[in-house]
């Protein structure tokens, strides 16, 4: 299968960014499609120990990793509900992407610097 063109890793592993793997794999590539599910079972598996203690009625996935949609989502609502405990009984939060996706650092940072020149 060919690598999309804009991947900026350039045959050297070592320059191989986050942003190269969620490209390649909604391109299709099995490797890299394997890679975002096993990030997604990982967030799914921590956010439900977050759950278990906190007990929220959502938790939100945002930055870049987002990028990668349904390939990173899905592994992780599957995790996230199978490590949830108490399962039976009591409800227990959605897992979804934040609505800023990857511009939620910069809304973040930006938010930050009005508050400081406010004060």
């Amino acid at each position: 299968m060919p690598r999309p063109s804009g991947t900026g890793a350039r045959g050297d592993p070592g320059r191989l960014s986050g942003p190269d793997v969620t490209e390649v794999a909604l391109a299709g590539d099995p490797a890299a499609r394997g890679l975002i599910a096993d990030l997604g079972r990982w967030i799914g598996s921590g956010a439900a120990s977050l759950a278990a203690v906190l007990d929220p009625e959502l938790v939100l996935v945002g930055g870049g990793v987002s990028q990668a949609g349904d390939l990173l989502l899905e592994p992780a609502r599957e995790a996230f509900e199978e490590g949830m405990t108490g399962r039976r009984f009591r409800p227990y939060g959605r897992l979804e992407f934040a609505g800023l996706l990857d511009d939620a650092g910069v809304v973040g940072a930006a938010t930050l610097a009005q508050d400081e020149a406010l004060r």
